[in-house]
């Protein structure tokens, strides 16, 4: 799964790391974030004309049905074998399918006294791009709510020892056919998925605490010695 995540690039770095896909920005960069956990706001690449737009979500999803807004502790994250068929994300699969740019994020490891976290990032670029689902419901106030959930798949080899699952990075190549085609083509392309260009490495176990949101966290540290 992905509970938590970081992003600490600018809007010049996400346009760069898209390749020739174009992807329409906001004016200011993003706070970085190094603790983003669900329920936060986050950034999600919807489609539009031939490319995308990067728009400010809630993480967790909230499909139409939704009578409040708890279930979004439960959607963070979507299987990749449950997108086409679970009621919470089997309607957005089908139409509303968005790119989650991530600067890494963190996994938790079962060891003797607790559980180790390790950060996983992209060792060639400052971002990558998870695939993800949104959905758009009014806010109550007259506005718009727009929520997001990560697609998983299970971990590749480099990271099974961490955790079994990881969230579906794709490749700059795919993105627009990944927000432009239609469910068939987007399952293609999500088993079709290269392993994701990755380095992982252990971190403090301060982010642990959701309140804490600093770049230290990010810092490799060492294991004591088995």
């Amino acid at each position: 799964m992905c509970g938590r995540d970081t992003l600490k690039a600018t809007w010049a770095e996400v346009r760069a790391a898209a390749a020739a896909f174009p992807i329409e920005t906001p004016a200011e960069d993003p706070p970085a974030t190094y603790n983003r956990a669900p329920t936060q706001r986050g950034w999600a690449v919807v489609p539009t004309g031939e490319g995308g737009r990067v728009l400010p979500m809630r993480w967790g999803l909230l499909p139409p049905w939704a009578k409040d807004t708890r279930l979004a502790y439960s959607t963070i994250n979507a299987r990749l074998d449950g997108v086409a068929t679970k009621p919470a994300f089997r309607s957005a699969w089908k139409s509303r399918r968005c790119l989650v740019p991530s600067s890494g994020y963190y996994e938790w490891q079962p060891v003797a006294g607790g559980k180790q976290p390790y950060f996983i990032h992209p060792v060639d670029a400052p971002v990558m791009f998870f695939a993800g689902l949104y959905e758009a419901r009014p806010d109550g106030a007259g506005g718009e709510l727009l929520t997001y959930s990560i697609i998983t798949r299970e971990a590749d080899p480099g990271l099974v020892a961490i955790h079994d699952r990881m969230p579906l990075v794709l490749p700059a190549d795919v993105f627009h056919d990944w927000l432009h085609g239609g469910p068939d083509e987007a399952m293609s392309i999500a088993i079709a998925a290269p392993e994701a260009a990755v380095e992982a490495y252990p971190v403090d176990r301060a982010v642990g605490n959701v309140r804490n949101d600093r770049p230290d966290l990010v810092a490799r540290i060492a294991l004591p010695a088995a």
